[in-house]
């Protein structure tokens, strides 16, 4: 049986420095390149948003970051821009191999809706 492992949005504006960085997430890179030996198939994703994306607080005259919004799917926190498309912050972080990914799936396209992993 193949087996798969699916890694989450490992990118630069999530780790240190980044516009919505998790403290030390950095720190993981290291096993998860590890990880990647032990299965047969690499699958990414990366968050990928238009510039306004509608979950970015500057979208919203007066609304600041981590504030909520009711939008038409449901309550939304609004998040600092963040993984931009062509941006520095929406690349993959430069320790992370993704050579070895099998695919790329790009989320937070559409500019109207928040996407999640």
């Amino acid at each position: 049986m193949a087996k798969a492992l699916l890694i989450i949005d490992v990118q630069n504006d999530f780790c240190p420095g980044g516009a919505l960085a998790v403290p030390e997430g950095d720190q993981i890179i290291p096993q998860i390149n590890e990880l990647m030996t032990e299965f047969d198939t690499i699958i990414l994703t990366q968050d990928w948003h238009p510039t306004a994306h509608s979950s970015f607080a500057s979208s919203h005259l007066g609304k600041n970051p981590f504030e909520m919004l009711t939008m038409p799917y449901g309550p939304q926190v609004l998040w600092p821009d963040h993984c931009v498309q062509g941006t520095k912050g929406a690349e993959f972080h430069c320790d992370l191999q993704t050579d070895q990914a099998a695919m790329i799936i790009r989320k937070g396209t559409n500019p109207a809706i928040d996407s999640y992993s």
